[in-house]
């Protein structure tokens, strides 16, 4: 039998089956909703995640300016109400301490670190004679000076060809040097800023102030030129030098631009053979 004989056969049973309504010979009916039809996606511009993108940027920038600014604010309040690092540029206190000492200043509740309004409910830091304090300076507030209290409010305070008399007493002193052994008069001849660095008082140490001198009596500015120290003008007491570097000696507001340059880019080159090891962790006393 030919094939084409045989796909006649076939097409006349389908047509039988179909006319008998046999349900498996029914072509189904599909309709064109049931139909998955397969698109390439389409690329859009989407503004509103673009700008969801850009808020999360911002975020991330005022969330970094923010912990800037809190890291500010706290160092500052660290620095000007707790502890400070500063140092001595001149040798007023050595030997005390050296030029190139930096130390660490004890800031709490001293009167100088804070408004005229808070001072009266602060605790009343110990002050006695023999500490060493760091206040503003009476010729510039903004230089903290560092010298030894000599006389405390009610001593009557006198020096005597360089021999230091309190209340009528002599007082020993280790901590102290003079670096000329001259002694400078009291009389018409001698200037008074000479003779007062030998030959002083006596005085009397009103309320509230302290008579204060350096430790390297012939080459000082302190009391005996520019009179006592108020308690609302000490910010604090040092503590320990955490570094000393050997520096010749300054004066910080006549110090320019390229020296101060010059000196930070000495210590750089000589960090390490010019650094004073021994005295780190000494205690300023």
């Amino acid at each position: 039998m030919s094939d084409a004989s045989l796909q006649s056969m076939n097409d006349a049973a389908s047509s039988e089956r179909v006319s008998a309504g046999d349900p498996a010979a029914t072509p189904p009916d599909v309709s064109i909703h049931q139909l998955v039809i397969f698109e390439k996606p389409a690329v859009e511009f989407d503004p509103a995640r673009l700008s969801a993108s850009n808020l999360h940027k911002k975020g991330k920038l005022r969330e970094w300016c923010e912990s800037l600014a809190g890291t500010i604010i706290f160092v500052l309040l660290f620095t000007t109400f707790v502890a400070q690092a500063t140092q001595v540029p001149t040798e007023s206190m050595k030997p005390t301490i050296l030029v190139g000492d930096h130390f660490f200043l004890d800031k709490i509740a001293f009167p100088g670190n804070f408004p005229a309004a808070v001072r009266p409910y602060l605790p009343r830091r110990s002050i006695r004679r023999g500490d060493i304090i760091a206040f503003k300076s009476p010729v510039d507030a903004k230089i903290p000076f560092v010298k030894r209290v000599i006389g405390e409010p009610g001593d009557t305070v006198e020096l005597r060809e360089k021999t230091l008399y309190v209340n009528g007493e002599p007082i020993d002193e280790p901590y102290k040097i003079h670096v000329d052994s001259g002694i400078y008069r009291t009389d018409s001849w001698t200037p008074h800023e000479l003779s007062v660095r030998d030959n002083y008082g006596p005085v009397v140490v009103p309320p509230d102030s302290f008579f204060v001198m350096g430790d390297n009596r012939d080459n000082s500015q302190d009391s005996r030129y520019w009179g006592f120290v108020h308690r609302d003008a000490i910010i604090g007491k040092p503590l320990f030098v955490y570094w000393s570097y050997e520096a010749d000696p300054y004066i910080p507001t006549e110090q320019t631009f390229k020296e101060w340059v010059e000196g930070y880019l000495s210590i750089a080159i000589h960090f390490f053979d010019r650094t004073r090891w021994f005295r780190i962790g000494t205690m300023v006393e």
